[in-house]
């Protein structure tokens, strides 16, 4: 491929934007397709750990993403029924001690805007919104997709359009994936009534049939709020399901007085819900001749790790060193990108599997997970925070 002809990126989502800028950082252009608009309603707040800022701050992010965003100094973890602290992790001395990068929380509709609006600065990127593609063709030379009035045409096609992901079903993954029995509902909530100064920093409760995270987004005292509840019913796995205040308080009503306060803030029109699957047991293919997933669109993982949006932003900068180190030979390309990606993400989702396990152990159990969550902590900086792409 010349380094003058033009990838296509199908998501305009954190994966689509974030290799969008990482090939336009190696001089390669893209076109970036989205099936609706450049912008973020989903209403939540996400996790950034250092592998992912390491890759951010060097597409010259971090003047934008630090004075929109929050660093936690404090990780505590609650006993669900006596709201008694069990473990006070140093998060930020962990983290300035095994990594370069900060660990940072931000709204995601935050995020998308700014990696938007670096990309509109881009001259060697297009951004193009309600284009929905319909199907594929390829040849030796490249691909073509179609839309409903119009063909796109490339050497190239990185597909990372999340979960959904139609260029997934395009190139044949169509296995169903397992419900995990598991959902999760989500909210933000803008300066929440907080029974204790403590809950205003991030927090983990834990208790043998859910539990819940929290944590400022932003120096404006915003806070993202992430509950996990058992589910007697296979829900879809998308955002944007509307969830039932009375409902999710039903399901916490044996907690502390601190949990129930929380769900009575929540506004009803602002609550969502989706399911968990395990994405981690089902082998889709990771590429097609010239076409290629990332992100979410091949691994998506449980939440209890917060790398989904990590992991994407990994995929971005790995696939850009790859092409920059030989943009003639696509799919070798591709071929060395999937090598040098599959084993450290499968790790990942299976490891995130058994933290959802773990978040959920009862007595006595859950005694040794509590004494060793500082030291699960350092081991997840270690092993996965300080992870510099190649």
């Amino acid at each position: 491929m010349d380094v003058n002809s033009q990838v296509i990126i199908v998501g305009g989502g954190i994966a689509g934007l974030t290799t969008a800028l990482a090939l336009s950082q190696v001089e390669i252009p893209t076109l970036v397709l989205e099936r609706l608009n450049f912008e973020d309603e989903s209403g939540a707040g996400i996790q950034l750990t250092p592998n992912a800022t390491r890759v951010l701050f060097q597409l010259g992010l971090q003047s934008s993403l630090v004075p929109v965003s929050h660093e936690p100094e404090i990780l505590e973890t609650r006993h669900w029924r006596t709201g008694n602290v069990l473990c006070r992790v140093p998060l930020r001395q962990i983290v300035a001690q095994y990594c370069e990068f900060p660990y940072l929380q931000i709204l995601r509709s935050d995020l998308i805007e700014i990696l938007r609006r670096k990309c509109l600065k881009q001259t060697n990127i297009t951004l193009m919104d309600h284009v929905e593609v319909t199907d594929i063709e390829q040849s030796e030379n490249g691909v073509s997709l179609h839309s409903s009035n119009e063909i796109f045409s490339a050497p190239m096609v990185i597909g990372a359009d999340g979960t959904h992901s139609t260029i997934s079903a395009l190139i044949g993954n169509t296995q169903e994936l397992e419900f995990s029995g598991w959902q999760a509902w989500r909210t933000v909530q803008s300066d929440p009534t907080l029974s204790s100064p403590g809950l205003r920093k991030t927090n983990v409760w834990c208790g043998k049939a859910g539990h819940i995270v929290h944590y400022p987004v932003n120096s404006k005292r915003t806070y993202n709020f992430v509950f996990v509840t058992k589910s007697n019913q296979t829900l879809s796995g998308k955002w944007k399901q509307r969830g039932s205040v009375s409902e999710l308080g039903a399901y916490f009503r044996d907690w502390h007085h601190s949990v129930r306060e929380m769900i009575e803030q929540i506004d009803q029109q602002r609550l969502f819900r989706w399911g968990l699957f395990h994405h981690a047991r089902t082998k889709h293919s990771w590429s097609s001749q010239r076409i290629v997933l990332l992100g979410d669109a091949i691994h998506a993982t449980m939440p209890f790790l917060a790398q989904g949006a990590a992991l994407a932003i990994e995929d971005a900068s790995t696939i850009a060193n790859r092409l920059k180190s030989d943009s003639k030979n696509i799919e070798k390309v591709i071929e060395l990108f999937v090598e040098s990606r599959r084993q450290r993400v499968e790790r990942i989702q299976k490891r995130s599997e058994r933290m959802g396990v773990i978040f959920h152990l009862g007595f006595p159990w859950s005694i040794i997970r509590d004494l060793g969550t500082q030291w699960a902590i350092k081991n997840l900086a270690r092993d996965i925070y300080r992870f510099q792409t190649v």
